[in-house]
């Protein structure tokens, strides 16, 4: 797992990273805000907002080499405060190929080189 600290705030990372991956042709499955769903049961949490994202070419392409890594597609993109500061939080290719088997499939840089590029873009504003 990664951990990026990024220098917004949880909810302007979320729509920011909504934005970018909408851009770049990515469907948004879902926009699960920990943070509000606690509060409706009367509890507290830090900003936490989980994005769930994909691109069924790419997802089904790592589907075919191993059917068990759909427990893990569509992505997910944690974007959470901790301890005052926001992070962007997700599973690495050596996460995937440790439970899966897809070592070396090329999805898998795509992923790596998409996380990369949305942690650098929330980075440069």
């Amino acid at each position: 797992m990664k951990r990026i600290k990024i220098n917004l705030s949880v909810s302007d990372s979320a729509d920011r990273i909504t934005q970018l991956l909408t851009d770049k042709g990515f469907t948004i499955f879902a926009d699960i805000n920990h943070q509000a769903n606690a509060q409706k049961v009367d509890l507290t949490l830090p900003a936490a907002r989980v994005l769930i994202f994909g691109n069924p070419v790419a997802g089904t392409k790592l589907m075919q080499k191993d059917i068990a890594m759909s427990l893990d597609l569509p992505l997910r993109l944690a974007i959470i405060e901790d301890e005052g500061e926001t992070y962007i939080v997700h599973h690495t290719t050596e996460d995937h190929c440790r439970y899966y088997n897809v070592e070396g499939h090329p999805v898998l840089a795509k992923i790596e080189g998409l996380f990369e590029s949305l942690a650098s873009e929330l980075s440069a504003g």
